[in-house]
């Protein structure tokens, strides 16, 4: 695959979002419904191993293939919200591919590398996340094996996704082991000393230990072994005692200074039997409704849906409450808005979170009823609800109702187009991109290409290109290069930096 082509007539690929020993990860448009998503290939240079006799070449050609279609069958069959969840697969070139939900965020290892350590709330809410996602998973007999923050990824809500389940495995012991390219899958830092003692018969219990690294390093900022300069990650993992959170960072409960260190047991036996009680010593310690914002602020802020007013409590706090519990109001429910700005801004986060995974949903629907409201009770000067009309906006885009959606993008650009700060540049950019792409349906494909031009001009001058403007840039150039303006969209395209 490579920039611009289009798979099986429907998914336009964008850019690569990053490729490993097996597989390259792409970017894509799919043209029947205005969706991002990715789309993972086999890398086809992984089918030849140099001096490998054409026999041994087909064989690794084989546990390839097979290893990537158990992994689309995974991935088909595990349907939760801390998944990646599949939307299609299929054939191109002979190759097999994977059409997954693109996940809009940031990864969890560089979403450390930003905030080491975590406020304590934070990293339990994602650690939460996580346990559940494992959960799940192992309730259908699926074992991750390469459980780490660079295959977590926290959306624009902040509540975290598991992905790439590459090197996954049935949990039953007549599984077939596709490790002909490397005999112990995962990473060292976060494997369990089965995996690199070279095991066969691994179990559950080793997403336990590596779930036990990684909560680990979102407590104290750091993981529980790395090298020494006597003693490598690997050894200290299979033989020393792990360390405590406690003496790494001050005001950990007690509970889960315990429940780090059973998950870090050299011996599986000792680790819990099922994460299900990992969560019952968690969830108690998540954020409160009305807590306070961290400090310094996140982005994305993990904390945030458990804080804000009407989050629901902990479920395992629930049973314990004797006075009734605060609701969540259902979304489909009106909201006072000339009277509380906090609903308001709730609707708005779910309603971005909907578009930034599934797409158009009750969330998002609730918020284009209330726009009109919104804009005459605060103007749309007043960040949310500018935010608010570009994501109503994108929504009627992706309906393919362009009629709608280009007065919303022009409206918000006219009036976000004089204020300074960052934030609201950031969106007038966004606005001018749609107003311009929803030129192109109507005809005006010079109009279209001229503002979409001038937009590519001014981002390329900004010294820290915003990441959504880039990308909103590209899907519209291959709009325009589709229409006959290939030639003069790939050298403004040129201006910018590869995605």
């Amino acid at each position: 695959m490579e920039e611009d082509e289009v798979v099986r007539s429907r998914y336009r690929i964008v850019e690569l979002l990053g490729q490993g020993g097996m597989a390259r990860v792409w970017k894509a448009v799919d043209k029947e419904t205005g969706r991002l998503v990715a789309v993972k290939e086999i890398r086809a240079d992984q089918y030849n191993y140099g001096r490998l006799s054409p026999a041994e070449r087909s064989r690794q050609r084989t546990e390839l293939l097979n290893r990537f279609e158990r992994e689309g069958q995974f991935l088909a069959d595990l349907d939760h919200p801390g998944i990646v969840s599949l939307l299609d697969r299929g054939l191109h070139r002979d190759a097999p591919y994977l059409v997954m939900e693109f996940v809009d965020g940031c990864p969890l290892d560089k979403f450390l590398d930003r905030f080491r350590p975590l406020p304590i709330g934070a990293a339990i809410a994602i650690a939460v996340d996580i346990a559940e996602a494992l959960v799940h998973a192992h309730a259908g007999q699926v074992i991750h094996r390469d459980l780490k923050p660079g295959n977590i990824v926290l959306t624009v809500d902040g509540s975290a996704k598991v992905i790439d389940f590459g090197v996954a495995l049935p949990d039953h012991p007549d599984a077939t082991r596709y490790t002909a390219y490397g005999a112990t899958p995962g990473t060292v830092g976060y494997m369990a000393p089965e995996q690199l003692q070279g095991q066969q018969k691994v179990t559950k219990s080793v997403d336990h230990y590596s779930f036990g690294c990684v909560l680990f390093e979102l407590l104290t900022g750091r993981q529980p072994f790395t090298d020494r300069p006597d003693r490598n990650c690997a050894t200290q993992h299979q033989q020393d005692l792990p360390p405590r959170v406690s003496d790494h960072r001050g005001g950990i409960p007690s509970e889960i200074d315990d429940l780090v260190w059973q998950l870090l047991s050299k011996d599986p036996y000792q680790r819990f039997d099922s994460l299900t009680r990992a969560l019952d010593v968690l969830r108690p310690h998540l954020p409160a409704a009305g807590s306070p914002a961290p400090n310094p602020e996140l982005v994305p802020d993990p904390t945030a849906r458990h804080r804000l007013p009407g989050a629901a409590p902990a479920p395992a706090a629930v049973a314990k409450e004797t006075r009734r519990p605060a609701r969540r109001r259902p979304v489909g429910r009106a909201v006072r808005l000339g009277a509380d700005r906090d609903q308001f801004d709730e609707l708005l986060a779910l309603a971005a979170a909907e578009m930034a995974g599934p797409g158009v949903g009750p969330a998002t629907r609730r918020l284009d009823e209330e726009l009109e409201a919104a804009r005459r009770s605060w103007g749309l000067g007043h960040l949310p609800v500018a935010r608010a009309q570009l994501i109503c906006a994108d929504a009627a885009r992706l309906r393919g109702a362009w009629e709608d959606a280009g007065p919303l993008y022009r409206a918000a650009a006219k009036v976000l187009e004089h204020k300074t700060a960052p934030e609201f540049r950031v969106l007038a950019l966004e606005a001018r991109v749609g107003a311009a792409e929803c030129l192109v349906p109507a005809g005006d494909l010079q109009g279209a290409f001229d503002g979409w031009a001038d937009v590519v001009h001014e981002v390329a001058g900004l010294v820290e290109m915003p990441g959504r403007v880039l990308a909103r840039c590209r899907e519209t150039a291959l709009e325009l290069a589709e229409c006959g303006r290939h030639a003069e969209v790939r050298r403004y395209l040129a201006l910018l930096p590869r995605g």
